[in-house]
């Protein structure tokens, strides 16, 4: 797709994301546009339902589905698996710098800073899916 197409995109599926990974979605990204998304298995979302942005405000809905199979479940708490909270945490930090990038930031699309982060429950190999839902309060270039 074109980076105007890219960049008026209200949502992305896996393989998107995947190809923004491996820097092959956007056909002519314009000088200076670096950023990538890590690849599986550090990919931490799957989809990326909504992401919608007006003056310095923004909103970004993602989810990831739940495997049994996660490489995280076969050895963090083996006998009690759970998902370890930092990768929420990298989930959140990996779609704050897609948001960047969508919002037309250039270089590595990381995001810099987050104020207020809030989970509910643990992650188990039972359930589905994970949400994350992010109100961007500021952004910058």
């Amino acid at each position: 797709m074109t980076y105007d197409e890219f960049r008026s995109r209200s949502r992305f599926g896996l393989e998107e994301l995947l190809a923004f990974a491996y820097g092959t979605l956007v056909d002519d990204p314009p000088e200076g546009f670096a950023a990538r998304l890590p690849a599986p298995p550090f990919l931490m979302v799957d989809r990326i339902l909504e992401i919608s942005g007006e003056g310095s405000k923004g909103r970004i809905v993602a989810e990831q589905d739940i495997r049994l199979d996660a490489w995280y479940f076969q050895c963090h708490m083996p006998s009690d698996p759970v998902q370890p909270g930092c990768l929420s945490v990298d989930a959140i930090w990996q779609i704050l710098g897609f948001f960047c990038v969508w919002r037309g930031a250039l270089g590595s699309g990381r995001a810099l800073g987050c104020g207020e982060v809030a989970f509910n429950g643990q992650i188990r190999p039972f359930n589905r899916l994970i949400r994350y839902e992010v109100e961007v309060r500021r952004f910058t270039q």
